[in-house]
C-alpha cells in the first residue's frame, strides 16, 4: 500500500519540476526580455527622436515616418522573419524570441492608448544622451535574456543567417552589424527633416550610443557575471606557490609537469583561477619567487567547483 501511495507523490513532483523548468526557461525570459524591451523604446527611444539597431529600429523609423504605432510594425515585421527563423534557427529559438517581440509589439500598442503613460516618457531639453544611455541599457538587458533563453535574438540575426546560408564567406556577426549600420544611417533622413546638418546627425550619434551601450550591457551579463582569469605559472617552486594562493586567495590550483625546451629541464606548471580583484595579490605572491614565469588570460566562463 505504501508503494502505491508514494507513486503519484512522485509523479507530481516530476510533473512540477517540469513546469517550474518551463516557467524559468520560457516563460520568464518571453514576459521579462519583452516588458524591459517595450519600455526602453516608449520610455526612452521613441521620445528622443533616435533609432536603435535592428528591427526595433525599423519600427521606431517607420513609427517616426508614418505616426503609427511601432509595436504595429514589430508585429508585421516579425511575423514573416518568424516563418524563417522557425526553419533556420530551430524551433525553440524562433518562438521564443518571436514570443518576446510579439509582448513587446502588444504592450507599445497599448502603451498608446493609455494617456498617464506619457507621464513616464524621459524627454531632456538638451542632453539626449542620457535617454541613448539608458535605453541601451535596457535593450541590452531584454537582448541578454533573449539570447540566454534561446541562444538568438531574432529580428535582424534571422536575416543574416539567411545571407549567410547563400554566402558562407560571410559572418552573421558581420551581416547583423552591417544591417544595424543601415538602420542608423537611415536616421540620418528621417528624423530632423529641413534642419541643418548638426540638427540630423545627432540621432545618428544617440544611436550609435545605444548600439554600443547595449552591446556592452549584454555582454556584461552574458559573461562577466562569471569573468575570472586563468594563470598560468612555469615554477621550481610548485608546492610553496600552491600554499599560499590555497591559503592566501582560497582557490585550488592544478600542477602539471611541464619541460622547458631550451633547457629541458623538468619544471612545474600550476594552473589556477582566480577573480579579478585577486590578481594584484597573486601578483605579489609571485613576486617573491623570481624564477618564476607566469601569464595569464581572461576566463569568460567558470564552472564546476570555483572556490576551494
Amino acid at each position: 500500500m505504501r508503494e502505491q501511495t508514494e507513486a503519484p507523490a512522485r509523479g507530481e513532483n516530476t510533473v512540477w519540476r517540469k513546469i517550474r523548468r518551463l516557467i524559468w526557461a520560457s516563460v520568464l525570459p518571453v514576459l521579462v526580455s519583452g516588458i524591459v524591451r517595450a519600455l526602453a523604446i516608449y520610455i526612452f527611444v521613441t521620445p528622443n527622436d533616435f533609432a536603435p539597431g535592428g528591427v526595433n529600429g525599423i519600427a521606431v523609423l517607420l513609427e517616426e515616418g508614418t505616426g503609427w504605432n511601432s509595436g504595429i510594425f514589430l508585429i508585421m515585421l516579425n511575423v514573416p522573419l518568424f516563418f524563417v527563423a522557425f526553419f533556420l534557427l530551430g524551433k525553440y529559438g524562433a518562438v521564443i524570441s518571436t514570443l518576446s517581440m510579439l509582448l513587446t509589439s502588444g504592450l507599445l500598442i497599448v502603451f498608446g492608448y493609455i494617456p498617464s503613460m506619457e507621464q513616464i516618457c524621459y524627454r531632456p531639453e538638451n542632453n539626449h544622451i542620457l535617454a541613448a544611455i539608458a535605453g541601451g541599457v535596457l535593450l541590452g538587458v531584454a537582448l541578454a535574456i533573449t539570447l540566454k533563453s534561446c541562444g538568438t535574438s531574432g529580428g535582424t540575426t534571422v536575416l543574416a543567417s539567411l545571407v549567410n546560408k547563400k554566402f558562407r564567406n560571410l559572418s552573421v556577426s558581420g551581416l547583423t552589424a552591417v544591417f544595424d549600420a543601415c538602420v542608423v544611417v537611415a536616421s540620418f533622413f528621417v528624423y530632423n527633416q529641413g534642419m541643418g546638418f548638426t540638427a540630423k546627425l545627432e540621432p545618428v550619434l544617440l544611436a550609435l550610443v545605444s548600439l554600443f551601450v547595449t552591446s556592452k550591457v549584454c555582454d556584461v551579463i552574458l559573461q562577466g557575471f562569471k569573468a575570472a582569469y586563468r594563470f598560468e605559472i612555469i615554477t621550481n617552486h610548485p608546492e610553496e606557490i600552491a600554499a599560499e594562493i590555497m591559503e592566501r586567495l582560497h582557490h585550488g590550483v592544478t600542477e602539471v609537469n611541464a619541460t622547458g625546451m631550451y633547457s629541458h629541464e623538468d619544471k612545474a606548471l600550476l594552473v589556477c583561477i582566480i577573480r579579478k580583484r585577486q590578481i594584484g595579490e597573486l601578483q605579489r605572491i609571485l613576486k617573491r619567487y623570481p624564477e618564476t614565469f607566469a601569464s595569464f588570460t581572461s576566463a569568460s566562463e567558470v564552472y564546476g567547483k570555483f572556490v576551494k
